[in-house]
């Protein structure tokens, strides 16, 4: 089975939803229950979906390069103004 990249968009309710990457186009909703881990807004994760379990994986390293982009992004942002 392959696994497909997400980014934890938000929580709503008893639910994380993740947004495919790299279009980000494609929501999956996941009940808080079955993710085994810490998750926050705007992380980036693998997740196999094998028809009666999700397993998930935090991509520290990917997650923390794109923080830094945005970063990088917003303090440009803040110099033009």
């Amino acid at each position: 089975m392959n696994y497909n990249k997400y980014t934890l968009d938000r929580f709503d309710g008893d639910y994380a939803i993740f947004l495919k990457r790299p279009e980000e186009t494609e929501q999956l909703l996941i009940h808080h229950a079955e993710i085994p881990l810490e998750l926050k807004e705007g992380d980036i994760v693998n997740i196999q979906d094998d028809g009666f379990d999700y397993m998930i994986e935090l991509l520290k390293e990917e997650t923390e390069n794109q923080k830094t982009r945005v970063n990088n992004l917003l303090q440009q942002l803040r110099k033009k103004e």
